[in-house]
């Protein structure tokens, strides 16, 4: 869920995977969210905001640190 404090920076959607990337304003962080609307599987993991366009382009390199969505 996208709150005031929560920005949609970029979202892409290929074969069932969804894939957010918000920017939490009041924290100054950015956040991946990935779902696989096929399986229902989903997480989402805070990255540090320099990698976050590598995070977006590859969230699985980042599932380690992630709590289910």
């Amino acid at each position: 869920m996208v709150t005031p404090m929560h920005h949609e920076l970029a979202q892409r959607s290929e074969d069932g995977i969804v894939v957010r990337l918000i920017w939490d304003e009041a924290n100054d962080r950015v956040l991946v969210r990935y779902k696989d609307t096929r399986t229902g599987e989903a997480f989402s993991t805070q990255v540090p905001n320099a990698e976050a366009l590598e995070a977006f382009r590859h969230p699985n390199a980042y599932r380690d640190e992630a709590v289910a969505a």
